[in-house]
């Protein structure tokens, strides 16, 4: 059965407080295992000083060379999504080269615009750059100022567990989707909050 690594993204996503597991060339963990093996990774390259702890400043200074890095390919994304609807290659978009989106590696089909709406949701990577403060004083269970591999796993491993609800050290599609749902309702109900 194949499995899905949404919620590990998601998990891996708020070990640092950056979107970590986004700008990962091999995409997110599929296991439990692999989650702690990213923050691992994560929290090694954090740790510059090499002292087993991530301070504030450590953290601070990873998240902004992970959002500078995200931001940076989000560039080289919208630029090929320019190209590929910019048929006549001039460097404008006609009102026709407009209306039909064409996606880089074919296909295209009616466009539904860009931003939150359309072409580029951002999905899990895109909003989560706001939490790293947060993170750090949510991680720092002791409160000594300074974060260790194991504080740092805690959360992430957590939330995976959460998905993971038989247990079996994976996310299948059923998992995934009873916590997309989940948290798709969450947002619903925050939404409609602010709104009434």
């Amino acid at each position: 059965m194949k499995k899905t690594t949404w919620i590990a993204g998601a998990a891996l996503a708020a070990t640092l407080g950056v979107a970590a597991y986004a700008a990962a060339p091999d995409g997110p963990p599929n296991t439990r295992a692999e989650v702690q093996a990213r923050v691992a990774e994560q929290f090694k390259k954090a740790d510059t000083n090499g002292d087993g702890f991530v301070t504030k400043a450590e953290a601070d200074a990873a998240r902004a060379a992970m959002k500078a890095k995200f931001a940076e390919r989000r560039a080289e994304r919208r630029d090929e999504r320019f190209a590929a609807l910019d048929t006549d290659k001039n460097g404008a978009l006609s009102k026709e080269e407009f209306s039909v989106r064409q996606r880089p590696g074919g296909g295209d089909g009616e466009h539904r615009g860009h931003g939150r709406h359309g072409m580029h949701r951002g999905g899990m990577g895109g909003g989560h750059f706001g939490m790293g403060g947060m993170w750090f004083d949510r991680a720092d269970a002791n409160k000594d100022g300074k974060v260790s591999l194991a504080e740092a796993s805690a959360g992430a491993l957590a939330m995976f567990d959460r998905v993971d609800t038989n247990k079996d050290g994976t996310i299948s599609p059923e998992e995934h989707k009873a916590a997309r749902d989940a948290m798709r309702a969450k947002w619903q109900e925050r939404r409609a909050g602010k709104e009434g």
